[in-house]
C-alpha cells in the first residue's frame, strides 16, 4: 500500500504540472483508499466475543479503483477491496477477511469547477452501481473455511481536488450471500456497510 501511495504521488507531481482537465475532458481516474467494513452478522461475532475471541465484525483494509470516462458523465469502473480482522486470545487468534472484485458504473451526478485565487480547484459528486465477485474466509486453531459468491455494490463518493489530485470520501453497501457459519448457529457474511477515505487522480 506505501508503494501504491508513494507512485500515485509522484504521479500527481506530473500530471498537476501539467494544464488541468475539465469534467468533460478527463479521460481516466485512479483512487486509492484505506476503509472500514462493518460485516453483516447474525450471531457470529457474538460467540467469537463470548469465547473471547473480539469480534469480527468490523475489519480495515483498502480499496484500489481503476476508471475509464465512456460517456461524458458516464464511467466504468474496475475495482479490488481487501479487509481483514485479527481477534485474539491468549495463544489462538479468530483471522476473518474479505475481498471483493467488481465492474462498476459510476455517475458524474454533480461538478463544480471553482477558481481559487487563480488555482483550478474541483467538487464533485460520483454516484456508482455495480457487481462482481466476493470471497470471505476465517481460520481458528489452524482449521480454515472459505465461501464465495456473486454479489453488488451500490455507494458515492464526494471528491474536492486541485487539478488532476482529489480527496475523495466515499461510501459503498454491499451485498453479498457468500457467508461463514460457526458451530453454534451464527453466520458472517461478504457483504456489509464500507466507510473510507483516500486519493484519487483523473486526467
Amino acid at each position: 500500500m506505501i508503494r501504491l501511495l508513494a507512485s500515485a504521488a509522484c504521479a500527481a507531481a506530473i500530471l498537476s504540472a501539467a494544464s488541468p482537465a475539465a469534467g468533460d475532458e478527463e479521460r481516466f481516474s485512479l483512487t486509492l483508499r484505506g476503509a472500514a467494513f462493518d460485516r453483516d452478522d447474525t450471531g457470529y461475532a457474538d460467540h467469537a466475543q463470548v469465547f473471547g475471541l473480539g469480534s469480527p465484525e468490523v475489519g480495515g483494509g483498502g480499496v484500489v479503483e481503476a476508471g475509464v470516462r465512456v460517456l461524458p458523465r458516464l464511467w466504468l469502473v474496475g475495482s479490488w477491496s481487501a479487509f481483514a480482522t485479527l481477534g485474539k486470545r491468549r495463544l489462538d487468534a479468530l483471522r476473518v477477511a474479505n475481498h471483493a472484485l467488481l465492474l462498476q458504473l459510476a455517475v458524474t451526478a454533480a461538478r463544480v469547477d471553482i477558481d481559487l485565487q487563480g488555482e483550478p480547484t474541483w467538487l464533485r459528486l460520483d454516484l456508482m452501481g455495480g457487481g462482481g465477485l466476493y470471497w470471505i474466509s476465517d481460520e481458528l486453531d489452524g482449521e480454515e473455511q472459505n465461501a464465495s459468491a456473486p454479489g453488488a455494490r451500490v455507494g458515492a463518493q464526494v471528491s474536492y481536488g486541485w487539478r488532476a489530485l482529489g480527496l475523495s470520501l466515499s461510501y459503498g453497501w454491499h451485498m453479498s450471500r457468500a457467508r461463514l457459519e460457526d458451530r453454534l448457529g451464527g453466520a458472517l457474511r461478504a457483504g456489509g456497510h464500507e466507510l473510507g477515505a483516500g486519493l484519487s487522480l483523473r486526467w
